[in-house]
């Protein structure tokens, strides 16, 4: 092995991921195959440390440790000239750490980048012969139109959904992307019908393949689950019916340490007290004051909406919002330049399902296995 190429690989299993990929000039002559699996392990231990920390680092700080990542799985596989499995292996890669940056644009408010990333994670894991990883690109896609179109979104999760197969993203695709589409469309038969079929989906797949509380690429936990349907409830009016959920879900997540999910869990509580029949402002303050101060080490523009949503919604039931509030996570919120591109228009998603185009993404090749890789 190269002393260049070695010493990237323990740039980037060390989490210092500011390298830049080689150029072809600078490709050591006698590097081969075994010199690329050596960096491809490296560039999977990245990620799975980018994964693993998802909920409690900044998100800036994820979102640039991801970048150089992102470009060198896109082109070592050109400068080494693989083929075969080992050409695989780098475009599953490659869709991995995509679908990851994708999630992280759209966490951060960057939702153009998280359309265009989630597109294309999409396309190299059905490339790549993973259609759960491509089911999970196409619900972060589906979440992106959500607010412009439910009807859209929903067409993109019933396309995920089909090659999801028998894996926890099928429960994600009904807990995470169906309730909120039909919430946002006001369709609470729809919400409890799809919060019956992703906790019969949970069921099926028993608790080993659920994983921990919060951002994953192959497993789902019911504390997600359990807060998405709260959620989902919360907005078309059953706060009473949500309750059972936000519990269950505040419980899994107490200990955990996922920062990112006891917000979520927070703000959730809170609009659910301003929801329910009686409002309880002083409970739903509380409860977003914890929420908005957790979220302080780690601002992110999603936590910034729903303080200013929340507070709108408590202005609307009991004529006081939560001024203080929005006021202290008005900063976190992304200029206007990160605002969705021309390409995140609807129309176009629609088009596309109807074409056969990125958003209808088909089965992955039989002989290829979605297990691979797993993060």
């Amino acid at each position: 092995m190269s002393i260049g190429v070695d010493r990237r690989a323990v740039l980037l299993t060390t989490g210092v991921l500011g390298v830049v990929p080689m150029s072809p000039e600078s490709r050591p002559p006698a590097a081969g195959h075994e010199t690329a699996s050596s960096l491809h392990d490296a560039c999977l231990g990245a990620l799975r440390a980018a994964v693993a920390n998802y909920e409690t680092v900044d998100l800036a700080i994820t979102a640039a440790a991801l970048e150089p990542l992102e470009e060198t799985s896109r082109t070592i596989p050109q400068q080494y000239r693989l083929r075969g499995r080992a050409a695989i292996d780098w475009m599953w890669l490659h869709a991995a750490v995509t679908t990851t940056a994708a999630a992280a644009s759209y966490d951060r408010g960057r939702h153009g980048e998280a359309a265009t990333r989630a597109d294309r994670a999409a396309s190299l894991a059905r490339a790549a012969g993973d259609g759960p990883l491509a089911a999970r690109a196409l619900a972060l896609r589906a979440r992106v139109v959500r607010p412009h179109s439910p009807a859209v979104a929903l067409q993109i999760a019933g396309s995920a959904a089909r090659i999801a197969g028998r894996s926890p993203t099928r429960a994600l695709i009904s807990g995470k992307v169906a309730t909120s589409a039909c919430a946002a469309a006001g369709d609470a038969a729809g919400v409890r019908d799809a919060v019956a079929r992703a906790w019969a989906t949970m069921a099926e797949l028993g608790e080993d393949v659920h994983g921990r509380p919060g951002f994953s690429l192959d497993t789902y936990s019911p504390a997600d689950l359990a807060l998405a349907c709260a959620e989902a409830l919360t907005t078309v009016g059953a706060a009473d019916e949500a309750a059972p959920y936000l519990d269950r879900a505040a419980s899994l997540i107490a200990r955990s340490g996922q920062t990112g999910m006891i917000v979520s869990v927070r703000m959730a509580q809170s609009r659910a007290a301003i929801a329910r029949e009686f409002p309880d402002r002083d409970e739903a303050v509380e409860h977003a004051s914890d929420a908005v101060a957790l979220a302080a080490r780690r601002p992110a523009e999603w936590v910034a909406r729903l303080v200013r949503d929340v507070s709108d919604l408590a202005e609307i039931r009991t004529g006081h919002g939560f001024d203080d509030l929005v006021a202290a996570t008005a900063g976190w919120i992304a200029l206007p330049a990160a605002s969705p591109r021309p390409d995140d228009d609807p129309g176009r998603d629609v088009a596309l399902a109807r074409s056969g185009g990125p958003t209808a993404v088909p089965s992955p090749r039989a002989e290829m296995t979605s297990g691979r890789g797993d993060v």
